[in-house]
């Protein structure tokens, strides 16, 4: 184990085994997602989706899995500020696009994600929605916010109460280190309280070798001196005691050889690079002066030129577009003015010769009507014989008696 960045290695072999993985899904996610998951299709891939910004929040393990009937990538993303992230979302989203960036660009269908913080820090993490970031926003506007959610592994949260409903002693381990590994005396009373841990452990070999790591672990990041871990883990069980003193004597081996190389590595390549360096720096910045500046004149006419270029095409089409745009609407609303001119005109015409045609009946019923009287015929003999209501003929006969129109 490195010491350069001993939480992300300690965190990643521990939860490579899927043991330690499904213990904590089991005990922090929610029932409905646990029973989809198919276990036994949980494979750890190489990838990483961290970039330059990210590995400032988080470091990634990804798994592939079977969840009901399509695939996913399951992503555990273990918090390295030792206090709770405010606008977490933000960190995940970016993470997100980068995993379904990398499909896209090598043509592979997109697969959902099932993303997990793994936080050990000693305040509780507030776990909120996107939309509690902002001020009150108007409900007609929390449709265009981001809304998606993680699975949150505190640490904080597990008790001596709850430790054990971690089933794997691996977990339980995990667990008691990642939580209190800067926590110096609730670390060494956990490994007392739960010393029973650790002896079943390194009843195996695959047990030893993981509590010789947890050992390792510690000698880098916690409070404890490596003397008070040693006598701790003594304390255990004799089999324990094997296991940290290997520990300890490969840590000495390692240190005393590292320091020997890297010092002597150092004299030689510090001595033999100083003078390189120097001689190269002269010779190449004299020489990349001169060519940069050619090439920055070079470079600067042709970009001139071709970004006016490029402007003038540019413009001359959204001209021509334009023009066409505004003949087109303009052809299309002189049409629609020209039927709907030529529609009333054929409404007023058809009116007016509707009205003369009734003008002409009336006045033919008129000259009728006054032949009829001079005949001295009754009213109802008139309309019998004109075809006409009544009432019609007793309008024109008091007509033809008022004006003698007959």
């Amino acid at each position: 184990m490195s010491p350069d960045n001993p939480h992300d290695k300690f965190f990643k072999e521990a939860f490579s085994q899927p043991e330690v993985l499904i213990d904590f899904l089991h005990l922090f996610a929610p029932e409905a997602v646990c029973e989809r998951i198919d276990y036994a299709t949980l494979v750890r891939e190489a990838d990483s989706f961290t970039d330059d910004q990210l590995a400032e929040h988080f470091a990634d393990l990804v798994f592939s899995a079977q969840y009901g009937e399509q695939s996913i990538r399951l992503v555990l993303l273990l918090e390295h500020k030792s206090y709770t992230e405010e606008h977490p979302h933000f960190q995940i989203n970016r993470y997100l696009l980068n995993v379904w960036e990398s499909q896209l660009k090598q043509k592979q269908p997109l697969t959902p994600v099932l993303p997990v913080i793994v936080y050990h820090g000693k305040r509780r993490w507030k776990q909120r929605r996107v939309a509690d970031y902002f001020a009150p926003v108007d409900e007609s506007l929390r449709v265009y916010l981001p809304d998606f959610d993680y699975l949150l592994v505190d640490l904080s949260t597990l008790s001596d109460e709850r430790l054990p409903l971690l089933r794997s002693d691996y977990a339980r381990l995990t667990a008691i280190l990642l939580q209190n590994s800067r926590r110096k005396r609730e670390l060494a009373r956990l490994l007392d309280t739960f010393a029973d841990v650790v002896r079943r452990l390194v009843e195996t070999p695959a047990g030893q070798r993981f509590v010789g790591t947890g050992f390792l672990y510690l000698t880098y990041t916690s409070a404890l001196t490596r003397v008070e871990l040693f006598t701790i883990f003594s304390r255990i069980s004799s089999q324990t005691d094997t296991t940290t003193m290997t520990v300890a004597e490969e840590l000495i081996r390692e240190g005393e050889k590292r320091a020997m190389t890297v010092a002597e590595e150092l004299i030689r390549e510090g001595e033999k690079r100083a003078m390189t360096v120097a001689e190269e720096l002269i010779r190449e910045g004299e020489k990349r002066a001169m060519i940069v500046a050619e090439e920055l004149i070079r470079e600067g006419e042709k970009r001139a030129m071709t970004v006016a270029e490029e402007l003038i095409r540019e413009g001359k089409e959204r001209a021509m577009k334009a023009a066409e745009e505004l003949v087109r609407q303009k052809e299309e609303r002189a049409m629609r003015d020209a039927e709907e001119l030529v529609r009333q005109k054929e409404e007023r015409a058809m009116k007016a010769a509707e009205e003369l045609v009734h003008q002409k009946e009336r006045e033919a019923s008129v000259k009728f009507i006054g032949a009829m009287l001079k005949l001295n015929l009754d009213v109802a003999t008139i309309a019998s014989a004109a075809e006409l209501p009544l009432t019609d003929v007793e309008a024109i006969v008091a007509e033809i008696n008022r004006t003698g129109a007959a």
